[in-house]
């Protein structure tokens, strides 16, 4: 709830008079301070939003990794850390560097309850399919390709007698293991009768037994892999080329992360097609950008929740120059064009009548209230300028929108509720929900459009008070018309 004004002060981005000067330096000796102050109750409000099985990413580098891994131990508990990603950034470089070439950042991962944490699995990169998944048998119609692993254990496993035993090669002869296998005789032998093993030859011509690994399971479903705790295939200038292709000028937002980077995370986060993901530093909003690329690939009904301060662009920045004054609004822009691209993509392919994708987005802005408030404090302003105010008691400038969506939070209902609009007696009228609230904000009310609404028995009717211009005998009408048709709530606001 706190202005920009007052982030940036506390964060020692602006001086007294509110002037931006250089970010919060190292050199203040509070810079730690500063940022843990930042960071503690955002942290804290997030942990509050995460679901049960929910994770939280947080991106960061060396100089506050430490602090953050104290502060989110003291959040989520130290039993809730699942695991620190590396993520090597950079090709190279290092010309500029005074010790070492600095490649990498970090991601910590903590759950809300690592109890009810499912086992985590990822899709399979078309990338790794390719290059390991390359031979057929019988069963490829069903399971796929597949690649293969030794039977034979490793050193690393503890030695265990029944585990030695002779296998049968494809000439008749008799394989022995040099130390032991990994599988009892019974497995061995059922996984040889179904032909899932294979036999090669090593290099001196002697027979060696791998086990099968198939693509697919029985049911023809892709098997998924383990993630790993480092990522050293995407890099940030995977993200720079990314805002180059949708803008046309790197500069626009130098840095942002790639879209293959947030994938990664996605899908440890979310093992369906379903789910909420919520960037509360969003930048150019490639979190956006990663979940409707991925809904595309898999026909996913993932749902982005993005929120960005409207932090001020340089006036001298390509952003500003190009017409962006905040760093919100080259968020706005790139979902936009997102959404635009694959849309075009979509052009003149064939519809198999799989579920359509969700290209559709609301942009909220965080605002006063659209009503006046009572002050209460006559001291201030006396009593009866307070009851002067108070009779056209909504802000002139406020939109019908913004009342709309003020009435719809106010009554219990998500921002994501469908909104339709009606037309009732030449008046327009917001059906919520599927009509079971309907709100009008229309002035100069009539006896008949309140019957009409009242004929659609939705649950809950709203209006504007000023909509029945101080006719309270067609107010008076208007409550016991409602009650005939059973509306269980009408009020005026």
């Amino acid at each position: 709830s706190e202005s920009l004004e007052t982030y940036l002060a506390y964060t020692g981005q602006v001086d007294d008079e509110g002037r931006k000067f250089s970010t919060n330096t190292e050199a203040d000796g509070r810079f730690h301070s500063k940022w843990l102050n930042m960071m503690y109750p955002r942290l804290f409000l997030a942990r509050n939003l995460l679901r049960e099985d929910g994770v939280i990413f947080i991106s960061i580098d060396d100089n506050e990794v430490k602090n953050l891994r104290a502060l989110c131990d003291e959040l989520f508990g130290e039993e809730n850390f699942v695991d620190c990603i590396i993520w090597k950034k950079r090709y190279g470089g290092g010309a500029k560097e005074k010790y070492l070439v600095s490649l990498h950042e970090y991601v910590l991962i903590y759950a809300k309850d690592v109890f009810e944490l499912p086992e985590i699995y990822i899709p399979l990169s078309q990338k790794s399919i390719n290059r390991y998944y390359k031979l057929k048998d019988k069963n490829f119609n069903i399971r796929g390709p597949y690649r293969t692993h030794p039977l034979e254990a490793t050193k690393s496993m503890g030695e265990r007698k029944n585990l030695v035993y002779s296998i049968p090669a494809p000439d008749g002869t008799e394989i022995m293991p040099k130390r032991q296998w990994l599988w009892n005789k019974e497995r061995t032998f059922n996984t040889l009768n179904n032909g899932e093993l294979d036999f090669l030859k090593d290099n001196n011509g002697k027979w060696t037994v791998h086990t099968k690994q198939y693509l697919k399971d029985e049911n023809g479903v892709i098997r998924k892999d383990k993630a790993f705790s480092i990522i050293d295939n995407v890099y940030t200038q995977h993200g720079t080329n990314e805002i180059i292709n949708l803008f046309g000028n790197a500069q626009i937002f130098p840095f942002p992360k790639p879209t293959s980077f947030m994938n990664f995370l996605i899908n440890i986060g979310i093992q369906n097609k379903e789910g909420i993901i919520l960037d509360f530093f969003t930048g150019s909003c490639s979190t956006a950008h990663a979940v409707l690329d991925i809904n595309k690939e898999d026909n996913g009904n993932r749902k982005f929740i993005m929120v960005q301060l409207p932090e001020p662009c340089e006036e001298n920045s390509e952003a500003y120059k190009a017409g962006y004054k905040t760093i919100a609004d080259i968020g706005k822009e790139r979902i936009r064009r997102v959404i635009k691209k694959i849309n075009k993509e979509k052009e003149g392919t064939i519809d198999f009548g799989e579920p359509k994708q969700d290209l559709g987005f609301k942009v909220f802005k965080l605002d006063k209230s659209n009503f006046k408030i009572w002050d209460g404090d006559v001291g201030e302003k006396p009593i009866h300028e307070q009851l002067a105010l108070a009779i056209d008691h909504i802000d002139p400038n406020s939109k019908e929108e913004d009342i709309l969506y003020e009435i719809l939070l106010k009554s219990g209902f998500e921002l994501t509720t469908p909104v339709e609009t009606l037309t009732l007696e030449d008046k327009k009228v917001y059906s919520v929900a599927e009509g079971a609230l309907l709100i009008c904000l229309e002035k100069n009310l009539t006896k008949e459009l309140i019957r009409t609404i009242a004929k659609m028995e939705p649950q809950r009717v709203a209006c504007l008070d000023s909509g029945f211009e101080g006719n309270d005998q067609l107010k008076t009408n208007a409550v016991q018309i409602m009650k005939s048709f059973s509306v269980e709530s009408f009020r005026t606001v």
